[in-house]
């Protein structure tokens, strides 16, 4: 279905302030940098936007469905138990590559936010949209992993979302990080299923940086 006009001035922004936030961080992009980058008025921007923290919230949502579709996209096959927990610590290990100057601009956005009560509440409640979906993914794959999940689905993605982020501010820090291997070994282990040979687990699958969302 094509765009209305709207949607796609709104795309087109998101799309702006993205590329200036991995380059910027948050602190350091204003809205006239996003509306000159976007090729529009401030005035547009705010028809669409009532500041730089709505277009952060936007693409926080924008980019997390995006990493959702890649992965029902990319684990749709039939795999075996271990094969898919190696398809899995796959997606992650390129997520991971998409997301290294994000994790940075998204951890100043969360500092520079945490001392307003209602927009903390707001983003609390994004994330437990998020993180439900997030179960939802998890247990789909647990059945295709045939396994029973003994874990509360939403215990469950609270650990799976901390070991994804721990692992990405890992990689920040060390690209040596093998994230493949590491998350493949440990969410192997969280559902007994058997590891992948380590030349499986980490062969092509440590992250290169590269853009998108």
């Amino acid at each position: 279905m094509a765009r209305t006009p709207r949607e796609t001035t709104r795309a087109r922004i998101l799309d702006a302030a993205q590329r200036l936030f991995l380059t910027r961080g948050f602190s350091r992009v204003t809205v006239e940098d996003i509306a000159t980058k976007a090729g529009y008025t401030r005035g547009a921007v705010y028809s669409n936007f009532g500041n730089k923290v709505e277009i952060f919230i936007a693409l926080i949502d924008v980019r997390f469905e995006g990493q959702l579709e890649r992965a029902t996209h990319d684990l749709a096959v039939e795999y075996s138990a271990r094969d898919r927990v190696s398809a899995l610590a796959t997606w992650l290990a390129g997520e991971v590559a998409r997301s290294r100057e994000w994790s940075v601009a998204e951890i100043e956005f969360y500092a520079h936010t945490a001392s307003d009560p209602e927009l903390s509440q707001r983003l609390r409640e994004l994330h437990l949209a998020g993180r439900a979906e997030l179960a939802d993914f998890l247990v789909d794959q647990c059945e295709k992993l045939g396994v029973k999940l003994t874990l509360d689905p939403q215990d469950f993605a609270v650990i799976v979302n901390s070991l994804i982020r721990g692992l990405m501010i890992e990689w920040t820090v060390d690209l040596s990080t093998d994230v493949a291997r590491l998350f493949a070994t440990t969410f192997g282990r969280l559902l007994d299923v058997p590891e992948p040979p380590a030349r499986e687990a980490s062969e092509d699958h440590t992250p290169t940086t590269s853009g998108g969302v």
